[in-house]
């Protein structure tokens, strides 16, 4: 059982180039750091995915700090001109959206994080409990399975006699 789905995130489009419309050739700086910001936007959700809905770092909280750590980009590089009215502005509604539904501190990240360890408790019961029950079957098969070589064996020597 893995819990609720998590795949709000996925839906959320990415921030778009600024120099998309432009006639001018995209500059390859900006462009490079368009793709680590995108890839690392598509990191993020996926750790969240995996994690059932929990941040795994910087406590749980995902910001525009984490986000440009994460891209290896400059936080004050969405501060320019190029970034100020688009990608940032994309940015922070894709980190709107994100932190609807994610805690946002300490104590509630602990709060999830303690619900999903309990649950997995919960799923580790279970497993070892239907692990014994396909033991118990495999015990009884491999014992039906050796009367069975005997009977065969018995019908062998019955048939050559």
């Amino acid at each position: 059982m893995r819990g609720p789905n998590y795949t709000f995130i996925m839906n959320i489009t990415p921030p778009q180039s600024p120099l998309e419309n432009d006639a001018e050739k995209p500059n390859p700086r900006t462009e490079a750091a368009l793709q680590r910001l995108h890839k690392a936007m598509r990191d993020i959700e996926a750790e969240i995915e995996n994690n059932q809905g929990v941040y795994p770092f910087n406590f749980g909280r995902v910001t525009q700090s984490e986000l440009c750590r994460r891209a290896d980009v400059k936080k004050a590089t969405l501060q320019n001109a190029v970034h100020k009215d688009t990608t940032r502005v994309a940015i922070m509604a894709w980190l709107d959206q994100l932190n609807e539904k994610l805690a946002q501190t300490r104590d509630g990240t602990r709060e999830r994080v303690t619900a999903v360890a309990d649950n997995l408790a919960a799923e580790v019961g279970r497993l070892t409990l239907a692990y014994q029950e396909a033991q118990e079957q495999l015990a009884l098969a491999e014992e039906r399975i050796s009367q069975l070589r005997e009977e065969n064996a018995l019908l062998r020597l019955n048939l050559k006699a």
